[in-house]
């Protein structure tokens, strides 16, 4: 397995490797994964994996993807100041996962019964709606042809008892300026949580200098190499690519993600330049590096960050 120990062994910093300030220093852990199988057949795989291990969270994920069991490990210095942000959303609707098909079995069911229930609904208030207009014109009219005969006599109140559903509601003309005479009907539902994944990426920014230690470019040009090598595909002849590495994130106390990908990487050149044996090289390099969850960040892994 290789290792990148950028918090003991690069120059991030002013104070010397080997120093005890070093372990001191906040650290995140990032185990980098070759895939085994292609694609489509860690899809596959993935749906066996639901059978396979139901009543085991950890082993689920765990086994969701299929990779090499030697990862590369870096241990990045970690400085950023918000750890964790997410957001839980409900709505009148299932969650766009449950649209997928993968994640929801009983998904054709409740379709089905959904739409019974809307069909009913609609085609419920459209009638209403009908009986209500018929009804309306009715009471107009009366109202129109009202005399001293008076409402009661008219069968104002009856009609009025009707369309309301209220027994011994006495017909009244509407008062202009009075809201409680214009009643409106909302009917609400429970709503449906979406699964979704709302966690913000985790965001590892540092520096590293070209210019405290002897053999300090040689090595940070290594540890960005290695980065974006593991983090983008390669092509082994004219048809296949391989697919960029996958990683498992851990920050003590804070933060823990099983499967994550490398979504945004970015390698700046920091103070001056010059050229060395044929290389462009900075007085510093600035990383920066964010890592996306491929899955929910379930409550479960609280455990696993040690919080």
């Amino acid at each position: 397995m290789a290792e990148f120990n950028v918090v003991d062994k690069y120059p991030w910093t002013n104070i010397p490797v080997g120093s005890g300030l070093r372990e001191e220093a906040p650290a995140a852990y990032v185990y980098s994964y070759e895939m085994e199988e292609s694609q489509l057949r860690s899809f596959v795989s993935g749906y066996m994996n639901i059978t396979n291990d139901q009543n085991d969270p950890m082993a689920f994920y765990e086994n969701l993807y299929k990779t090499n069991s030697s990862p590369t490990e870096y241990v990045f210095p970690y400085f950023e100041d918000n750890f964790r942000s997410y957001a839980n959303n409900y709505a009148d609707t299932f969650s766009q996962i449950s649209q997928r098909g993968a994640q929801f079995l009983g998904q054709p069911l409740f379709e089905t019964a959904g739409g019974l229930v809307e069909e009913a609904l609609v085609g419920g208030s459209a009638l209403a709606s009908g009986l209500q207009s018929d009804m309306v014109k009715t009471l107009t009219q009366k109202a129109a042809n009202a005399t001293a005969t008076g409402a009661e006599k008219l069968g104002l109140n009856q009609g009025a008892e009707l369309l309301t559903g209220r027994k011994g509601y006495e017909f009244k003309i509407p008062a202009p300026g009075n809201p409680a005479d214009f009643p409106g009907t909302y009917a609400e539902t429970p709503k449906f949580f979406q699964y979704a994944n709302t966690d913000a990426a985790v965001e590892i920014n540092f520096m590293l200098a070209n210019t405290i230690g002897e053999g300090d470019v040689a090595m940070n040009q290594k540890l960005i190499k290695n980065i974006i090598e593991e983090s983008r595909p390669k092509r082994n002849n004219a048809i296949e690519l391989t697919f960029p590495n996958i990683y498992e994130v851990k920050v003590p106390g804070l933060r823990f993600i099983k499967w994550a990908a490398l979504a945004n990487a970015a390698f700046n050149l920091v103070g001056a330049r010059r050229v060395i044996d044929g290389r462009i090289v900075p007085e510093a390099y600035a990383i920066s590096l964010t890592f996306q969850s491929l899955t929910l960040e379930p409550s479960n892994f609280l455990d696993e960050a040690n919080m």
